[in-house]
């Protein structure tokens, strides 16, 4: 009779340990074998070999040994030595009760045995045995996309039965060679067999930028780099060869990364090398990255270049950034090409430059501002008009060719057609404006317009598929916002991402948007909580970082170990999987999130943010709680060029129409570059709200520049 109670006991704590496995298994990753729980203070894990496991009392046995839970000290007689559990995530502490030290040891013995249980799926699933080393080298190339072609395979699985001493040197060569013929996968795994312990230190070079290369052609130019600033200082600068396949990959890694500069630098250097026979062949390459470095950056290559080749090709993409006039830009590079008539660029001038000459012959002379100044958007419209002409008159001052401008208010429009017949009598050449969106949607179903347009406001994304002859699109999208975010997370190596957001259609727009982009790239996105914005965050923080689960999981230990002797110890842990945040939010809701991330362990997750999470300069600390935010944000307010100084002067009360004034700015820097960026898909005009580029859509899209809080204050981040 007791035989079998006890054999019943056994079996329901065996069921009870099932269910809790199950419970602890619903985490965001499953690992594919059960983890084993860790022990505090307790010496490694020991691995028995198991044959086969018949009975429970067998599994105990076996569990109680690969676990090791006791301590490496001899225990003390009558003692305990508390124990410590790290349940996947949460932290848990088995603390003594205040039994005798009889029951005590009892109870602790007890708990070891329930809790070998626990940890065990089923007697079954017990296995200790290690692979084979001729499985694991059948098992490379499974589940590839593109399988080795047979003779390949088949010379493969020879090199995996050579001895390790000489196997490095076959598996490297082959590595190269498949990845030559486009298997970058089955290069990388490839590679990661080979035992770098055996590879001499002249042959790492190699290894590394094979590495490199595999990664890069898999899409992840982060970890390329991180391959290649390795490689660089095992490569002698002496060996050509060597430092050419560097720079190339440098090269292709930092573009890929976004990291113009830094390409722009490798590139310059491989077009100088002994063994290229034509620089001029890097110059578009060269040109496309400079166009992106901000003047700032630029500023500091000409002053720190160590040679003339480099600090003339700083001084070239210098002067579109300087000079925003057409007249004075073409002035300006015929006086470079005076200095460095030699140059590579001098010889074949790159991009938009060369036909500089043939866009200022058709820059318009007369523009029409089609912009509201009454009403509904009155302040809105003014505020345009006013960045608008304000560009017109700091141009003037360099005594730069000045077109004419008439304004027409569309208050009272009562139709387009009426402003397009306008505008022909006037002879306009190009029309700017309207702001309304639904009257850029109704420009957008027409299939032609018979004047130009740069329409201030965008057609939503997926709306009509054909394009309208004539019509450009240009404003601030929060959806182009959430593609740099995307692309931002995916250049600094992140791979699993949390979405926070308000429950606000802006926000909403956003995430998906970002959702869409970052998943595009090959990202994950862990999940998605949007939130109202009213009290507490707390909720959607523990949700998120699935803290609530963490919770119930030591309810379930708590219940599962009740009459036990042992007294439990909680310390929750967040989710594991995740290496940053998504955040679309307000600056009063970022400053409640941001510590409440903290508070929940997500300290050193890094935190991306839209524009929304920044409300401008500011005098008090308020801002401190969002210390290491990074965000996106016009260079109007991150950078404060000088206009910008001065519009905060002038119109101090009118602060809160500054993202307009700057469209204003930059709609009179685009109007005569339109034809440019239409002709040359990488040009790039760059503005106050960012770097400016027209897709084939005739949609301009930017490139906002980055800012992050430090000590409450605001500095620019850029990559």
């Amino acid at each position: 009779m007791t035989l079998s109670l006890n054999h019943f006991l056994r079996a329901l704590s065996l069921l009870c340990g099932l269910i809790l496995v199950s419970a602890c298994q619903q985490q965001n990753v499953i690992p594919t074998v059960p983890k084993q729980p860790k022990v505090l203070n307790a010496a490694p894990p020991t691995v028995q070999p198991v044959e086969k496991i018949e009975t429970v009392e067998e599994a105990e046995k076996v569990m109680v040994i690969a676990m090791d839970m006791t301590d490496k000290k001899v225990p003390v007689p009558g003692s305990i030595t508390p124990l410590s559990l790290d349940l996947d995530q949460d932290s848990v502490s088995l603390m003594p009760s205040e039994n005798s030290p009889a029951d005590s040891e009892q109870n602790s013995d007890n708990a070891n045995k329930n809790l070998a249980i626990l940890f065990t799926n089923s007697p079954e699933q017990i296995n200790t045995k290690v692979p084979t080393f001729e499985q694991q080298s059948i098992i490379e190339i499974t589940g590839e996309a593109q399988p080795l072609p047979e003779p390949l395979d088949r010379e493969l699985q020879k090199i995996y039965l050579m001895p390790k001493a000489i196997q490095y040197a076959y598996l490297l060569d082959m590595a190269e060679q498949v990845l030559a013929l486009g298997y970058a996968q089955s290069s990388a795994r490839i590679l990661n067999q080979i035992d770098l312990g055996l590879v001499p230190k002249n042959q790492l070079s190699r290894y590394l930028e094979a590495k490199a290369e595999s990664q890069l052609k898999l899409g992840d130019s982060f970890g390329a780099i991180t391959w290649l600033q390795q490689a660089q200082v095992l490569t002698p600068d002496t060996d050509p060869q060597a430092r050419t396949k560097l720079l190339v990959l440098k090269a292709e890694s930092y573009e890929a990364n976004g990291l113009s500069l830094a390409a722009a630098n490798a590139l310059i250097a491989l077009s100088q090398l002994p063994t290229t026979i034509e620089p001029s062949q890097y110059n578009e390459r060269i040109w496309m990255a400079l166009t992106k470095v901000n003047a700032q950056a630029l500023n500091l290559q000409v002053t720190g270049a160590d040679n003339d080749v480099s600090r003339a090709w700083y001084t070239l993409a210098l002067i579109p950034l300087v000079h925003h006039d057409m007249e004075l830009q073409l002035s300006s590079v015929e006086q470079w090409q005076q200095q460095w008539p030699l140059h590579p660029a001098s010889l074949s001038l790159p991009g938009a430059l060369a036909s500089l000459t043939d866009l200022r012959a058709t820059q318009p002379q007369r523009i029409a501002l089609a912009m509201p100044l009454h009403g509904r958007l009155g302040k809105v419209g003014q505020a345009v008009v006013d960045g608008f002409m304000t560009a017109r008159f700091e141009a003037q001052k360099t005594s730069a060719m000045i077109p004419y401008i008439k304004v027409y208010d569309t208050s009272s429009l009562s139709s387009l057609d009426g402003l397009y017949r306008q505008a022909a009598a006037d002879q306009i050449d190009i029309i700017i404006g309207p702001l309304d969106k639904d009257k850029v949607i109704q420009l957008s179903q027409k299939d032609a317009l018979t004047i130009p347009t740069l329409a201030l406001n965008y057609i939503p994304l997926g709306g009509r598929s054909n394009i309208t002859t004539n019509l450009i699109q240009f404003g601030l999208a929060v959806e182009d916002e959430a593609s740099q975010l995307a692309d931002r997370s995916l250049a600094e190596g992140h791979k699993r991402i949390i979405v926070l957001h308000q429950d606000q259609p802006w926000a909403t727009k956003a995430a998906q948007h970002f959702i869409t982009s970052w998943t595009s790239l090959g990202g994950e996105i862990a999940t998605q909580v949007s939130f109202s914005g009213a009290g507490d965050h707390s909720e959607s923080i523990t949700q998120a970082l699935l803290i609530n689960q963490s919770h119930e999981r030591a309810k379930l230990l708590k219940k599962h170990l009740s009459g036990s002797g042992n007294k439990v110890k909680f310390e929750p842990r967040r989710r594991q999987d995740v290496d940053a945040i998504v955040l679309f939010a307000l600056p009063s809701d970022g400053r409640q999130i941001i510590p409440t991330l903290a508070f929940h362990y997500a300290a050193d997750l890094p935190v991306y943010a839209s524009h929304h999470i920044y409300q401008g300069p500011t005098r008090t600390s308020r801002d401190r709680d969002l210390e290491k935010v990074i965000f996106t944000e016009l260079p109007w307010l991150i950078e404060q060029p000088e206009i910008q100084q001065k519009f905060s002067q002038e119109w101090p009360d009118r602060e809160r129409y500054t993202r307009l004034f700057a469209i204003g700015i930059d709609a009179y820097r685009l109007f005569p570059r339109l034809e440019q960026l239409q002709a040359f898909n990488n040009s790039r005009v760059h503005g106050v709200t960012g770097l400016l580029q027209m897709n084939s859509q005739g949609r301009i899209f930017t490139h906002s520049s980055w800012g992050q809080f430090r000590a409450g204050k605001v500095i620019a981040n850029p990559r």
